[in-house]
């Protein structure tokens, strides 16, 4: 069944989603580009409040991932037990940064999320060579926070054709990037095994804040989608 991640930006908000049961919650700048970095000290801060949540944390917007920056972040989300850990593959040209990162980080415990642009990619076959990579699992987001969503940009076709493939290749998936509530059945309709939001958790859909009163409609909306899908299934 398709988990839920919430992204959040700051203490504050974790203390309101705290209050919602949403399977993973996902720490970002949400200021800083797709992925960025909240800092070592909010991450602390931010996982005092959670006891049974998985956390997820996004490791900043660097092209590359093989830098020294990047694997003393690795090293430290490991340590505080974070759960997964999203990586930006921003440029199809330097996948072998992406697999010499991952052979120095396969010793550790924590889950890799290779982030696949919805707006960068060109076609299926650049998914094909991203899932030769040893990630974990992959998620395909949107680059650019303009209100295009990843179903806006990508057929249902390819979005079809990334779930099944990680699925075939023993890797978890997501599927986010500017997703909303009226389009929450198309998109659990492809059956990844989550998908982000942000912005319809946000007051207005903007990204600015997270609404409880949003939180709380988002997963209303989601039980009962995913229970009548099961029911026609059946």
């Amino acid at each position: 069944m398709t988990k839920i991640l919430a992204s959040i930006k700051n203490v504050h908000e974790a203390e309101i989603i705290s209050k919602f049961n949403f399977d993973i919650v996902d720490i970002k700048n949400v200021k800083d580009g797709a992925l960025g970095y909240v800092g070592d000290r909010s991450i602390e801060e931010i996982i005092k409040i959670f006891s049974n949540n998985k956390l997820s944390v996004t490791a900043g917007n660097d092209s590359s991932p093989l830098t020294k920056k990047q694997s003393k972040r690795i090293e430290f989300l490991d340590q505080l037990g974070i759960e997964y850990v999203k990586i930006g593959i921003f440029d199809t040209n330097l996948l072998q940064d992406h697999y010499n990162f991952l052979k120095s980080v396969k010793h550790l415990t924590i889950k890799t999320v290779g982030v696949i642009f919805a707006d960068l990619i060109d076609s299926e076959q650049e998914i094909e060579e991203i899932l030769k990579l040893n990630y974990d699992g992959l998620m395909i987001d949107t680059a650019s926070k303009n209100n295009q969503s990843t179903l806006d940009i990508l057929s249902t076709d390819t979005l079809k054709f990334f779930v099944e493939s990680c699925k075939k290749s023993d890797k978890f998936c997501g599927i986010s990037g500017s997703l909303t509530s009226i389009r929450l059945k198309e998109t659990l309709s492809l059956q990844p095994n989550f998908i982000g939001l942000r912005g319809a958790l946000c007051s207005h859909s903007k990204r600015d804040n997270i609404d409880p009163v949003m939180c709380q409609n988002i997963l209303r909306n989601f039980k009962l989608i995913s229970q009548k899908m099961y029911q026609e299934a059946v």
